[in-house]
C-alpha cells in the first residue's frame, strides 16, 4: 500500500511539474508572439496575459487584445480573449470571445455584439503546426456601424477543413440564419416588395486555394487567395430562392475574375431587392424586367431564371445587367 501511495505521489508531482512548466512556456510564448509583431505589418497589442486551469487544462486569458493590419488599416479589438486546451491534447484549441467586439475599417467602425461566440482550431502535431480544421459559432449577433447602418442574425456557423485532394486548399462552409438587413434597406425594399424582413438562410460551400500553407510560418509566407471554387451557394428569402456555383480567381489588383452561374426561383421578387440595394434605378426597372423575361423564356419555367454573374476587369454584371465595380478579395 505504501508503495502504491509513493507511486501516486510521484506521478502527481510529475504531472504538476508538467503543468507548471507548460503554463509558463505558454505564457512566455504568447507574450513573445505579441512582442515579435512590433514593426511587422500585423501589429499586436495586449494589456495582460495569464494562464490558469491547473491541473488538466491550459486556460490562456489575454486582456484587451488588439490586432491591426498596418497596410489596410483594418483592426480588431475586444475586452478579452480566452483560449483553452487540454494538457494532453495541446494541438486542439477552444476559444471564447466576449459579447462585445470592435472592428475598425478605414472608413467606419463596426461594433459586434452577441450572446455567444465560440471557436475551435485543430492543428496537425508537428514542427509546422499546419491548420487541419477550424470552426466558429455565434448566436444573437448584431453588427452596428458608425456610418449609421446595422444588421443582425440569430446564428452564424463558419468552418474550415484542409482539403483532402489539394495540399494548399481549405474547404469552407458558412451558414447564416435569420439575417435582418439594415432598417433603411428594409424601408426602401418595402415600397415595392412583400418579402419578409428577415432572410431565412444563407449557405455557402466552397474550396479556397491558397498560395502557402496556413501554419506557424504564415506571418512570413503571407498566404493569399489564389482561387475560389463555389460548390454551392444558397439564399432563401421567403419565396425568393437563389442558388449558385462557379469558379473565381483574383487578379493582380485583388478583384475577382470568373463566372458564377445563378439560378433564381420567383426571380421577379429580385427586382425590388436590386433597386433597394442601389444596383438598379427605379427608372430602369421595367427595362431590366423585360430583359430578364427574355432570359427566363429560354428555360422551361418562366418563374425560374438562370444567368451568369460575371467578373471581368474589375467590373461585375448579372446577365445583361451591369452591376458596377467588383469588390476586392484582398
Amino acid at each position: 500500500m505504501r508503495a502504491v501511495l509513493v507511486v501516486v505521489l510521484v506521478l502527481a508531482g510529475l504531472w504538476g511539474g508538467y503543468w507548471f512548466v507548460g503554463s509558463r512556456a505558454l505564457e512566455q510564448g504568447a507574450a513573445g508572439w505579441f512582442a515579435a509583431q512590433q514593426g511587422r505589418p500585423l501589429l499586436a497589442e495586449q494589456r495582460g496575459i495569464a494562464v490558469a486551469g491547473f491541473p488538466n487544462r491550459f486556460d490562456l486569458t489575454i486582456t484587451e487584445p488588439r490586432l491591426t493590419d498596418s497596410r489596410s488599416g483594418i483592426a480588431w479589438s475586444a475586452p478579452f480573449a480566452q483560449i483553452f486546451t487540454m494538457t494532453w491534447k495541446p494541438w486542439h484549441l477552444i476559444a471564447t470571445l466576449p459579447q462585445s467586439q470592435q472592428i475598425t475599417l478605414p472608413d467606419q467602425v463596426l461594433d459586434l455584439t452577441s450572446t455567444l461566440v465560440q471557436g475551435s482550431l485543430v492543428v496537425t502535431p508537428g514542427p509546422d503546426l499546419a491548420l487541419d480544421r477550424s470552426a466558429i459559432a455565434g448566436d444573437g449577433l448584431a453588427l452596428r456601424s458608425s456610418a449609421g447602418w446595422e444588421l443582425s442574425l440569430s446564428s452564424a456557423r463558419i468552418g474550415t477543413r484542409r482539403a483532402a485532394d489539394r495540399a494548399l486548399a481549405q474547404d469552407l462552409g458558412v451558414e447564416l440564419s435569420n439575417l435582418t438587413p439594415d432598417a433603411g434597406f428594409r424601408m426602401a425594399l418595402a415600397q415595392g416588395s412583400a418579402l419578409p424582413e428577415q432572410i431565412d438562410l444563407i449557405r455557402l460551400d466552397a474550396v479556397l486555394g491558397l498560395s502557402a500553407p496556413l501554419d506557424r510560418h504564415a506571418a512570413a509566407t503571407h498566404p493569399r487567395l489564389t482561387d475560389i471554387t463555389l460548390r454551392e451557394g444558397l439564399l432563401r428569402w421567403g419565396d425568393l430562392v437563389l442558388s449558385a456555383s462557379g469558379d473565381l480567381a483574383p487578379a493582380a489588383d485583388g478583384t475577382p475574375e470568373g463566372r458564377i452561374e445563378i439560378r433564381v426561383e420567383n426571380w421577379r421578387k429580385l427586382i425590388p431587392v436590386l433597386i433597394a440595394a442601389g444596383l438598379v434605378t427605379p427608372e430602369s426597372s421595367q427595362t431590366v424586367t423585360r430583359a430578364l423575361e427574355l432570359y427566363a423564356a429560354q428555360g422551361d419555367d418562366p418563374d425560374v431564371l438562370t444567368l451568369p454573374l460575371a467578373f471581368q476587369q474589375g467590373r461585375m454584371s448579372l446577365g445583361p445587367l451591369p452591376l458596377g465595380p467588383a469588390p476586392r478579395l484582398f
